[in-house]
């Protein structure tokens, strides 16, 4: 019966063993955060880690105060290849929102800058709001095309605007839904956004 039981177990010790730890001691986090993601009224910590030219890995930590966040500690949400782009800026909006912006050419000839804002709802993780902007010149038969916008799609509230080459920003049609940040992809940007 306790070899039985033993072995019940080892599946959850092997599976305890492969959740996601970041490695803090080797390699710093690009960004990190203190904010109050769930507003319960106890620092939570976001943590962006991204190696050059690699994908962007988000983790938070729910109530770790003010403390030096301890390496052993296992992240209470993991977000693994969050972006492609280079990370530039972690920030706390208010309401217990993170927003976290990164870029794609940072400011060269083809450009795009976008900012997933995250927030917490009912025990869920969720995006809450994203924003891109780009200025994208290419080469054509006859000189140099410049594609210039921005988009911004709230989910909370449902709407979005988009403008395109200096145009005034218009409603898109079409209502937004928050999606859960589990399932966040690139895939899911709104057509708008793309140029």
């Amino acid at each position: 019966m306790r070899t039985a039981l033993h072995l019940a177990a080892l599946p959850w010790l092997v599976a305890l063993a492969v959740l996601p730890v970041p490695a803090f001691a080797e390699n710093s986090p690009a960004f990190e955060l203190k904010l109050d993601i769930d507003q319960n009224g106890k620092m939570d910590r976001a943590v962006a880690m991204q190696e050059p030219g690699g994908p962007a890995d988000l983790y938070i930590y729910l109530a770790v105060g003010e403390d030096k966040l301890d390496p052993s500690r296992r992240p209470d949400f993991v977000k693994k290849g969050l972006t492609e782009d280079r990370v530039i800026d972690l920030e706390s909006k208010g309401k217990g929102s993170l927003a976290v912006t990164s870029c794609f050419g940072c400011g060269a000839s083809k450009s795009t800058e976008d900012t997933l804002t995250i927030v917490y709802r009912r025990g869920q993780f969720l995006v809450g709001g994203y924003s891109r902007s780009w200025d994208w010149n290419q080469q054509a038969s006859n000189g140099v095309e410049t594609k210039v916008g921005e988009c911004d799609i709230n989910y909370l509230t449902g709407r979005g605007t988009v403008s395109k080459d200096l145009e005034a920003g218009t409603p898109i049609k079409g209502k937004f839904k928050p999606v859960p940040l589990k399932d966040w992809s690139t895939g899911r940007r709104p057509k708008a956004c793309n140029f």
